[in-house]
């Protein structure tokens, strides 16, 4: 069965089984369906864990949409 004919829910369950954020944020840019279903988690993934480096980056290069969606 081809990936992409999962249910969102076990995508989601998978992105959870990644245990490192750049090995999410690689299958959240497979796609549009997966970017769409997981970059939220990998937002707050990237809060918990990393201690909101993701905002920090978002300042300093000035990407106001994405500093936008990590508040």
């Amino acid at each position: 069965m081809p990936l992409l004919h999962l249910a969102n829910e076990l995508l989601c369950r998978i992105s959870e089984n990644l245990e490192l954020e750049r090995d999410i944020n690689a299958f959240a840019q497979a796609n549009r369906r997966l970017y769409r279903l997981l970059i939220t988690y990998l937002y707050r993934y990237n809060i918990r864990q990393s201690g909101s480096s993701a905002l920090l980056w978002a300042a300093q290069h000035g990407q106001e949409a994405t500093a936008q969606k990590l508040l």
